[in-house]
């Protein structure tokens, strides 16, 4: 195999390697917290739409300020582009309908903040998740 050769096999390689690695967004929830809800009942949640969650109660709900997992997950789970989002919620949050959710720099912060707040939901990445938090059962 000749130089050019194995450069571009590496290159092909390496791509896959990092798609095959990359995680998914998932919501999570404190673990004391019950874990069940229907997909529509979570986004209703993050729509602003709802407060509360089945056998949950009322909870309060965390998100990444920016980046790519906040953008997958309004594109991907919510059905929504980061400019409809943003003023689903500026509309929500000037009428008084809804309290804004809580925004974090980074994932680790959100993740705390889930693991220690008794009715905290948040998303992270899945590669993220650890038995400090529970991943939602959408079923």
């Amino acid at each position: 195999m000749n130089t050019l050769s194995k450069r571009l096999y590496l290159s092909a390689f390496s791509t896959l390697l990092a798609v095959a690695v990359q995680a998914e967004p998932v919501v999570v929830v404190n673990p004391h917290m019950n874990s069940k809800a229907s997909v529509d009942e979570v986004k209703a949640l993050f729509l602003g739409q709802t407060s509360t969650l089945p056998g949950g109660g009322a909870v309060q709900v965390g998100l990444p300020k920016e980046g790519k997992l906040r953008e997958d997950f309004v594109v991907g789970y919510v059905g929504k582009n980061e400019k409809q989002y943003k003023a689903i919620w500026t509309q929500l949050i000037f009428t008084g309908r809804a309290q804004a959710p809580k925004q974090f720099d980074n994932e680790d912060e959100l993740k705390k903040w889930v693991a220690s707040t008794p009715n905290g939901v948040g998303i992270l990445d899945s590669s993220k998740v650890d038995a400090t938090v529970k991943v939602i059962d959408t079923k």
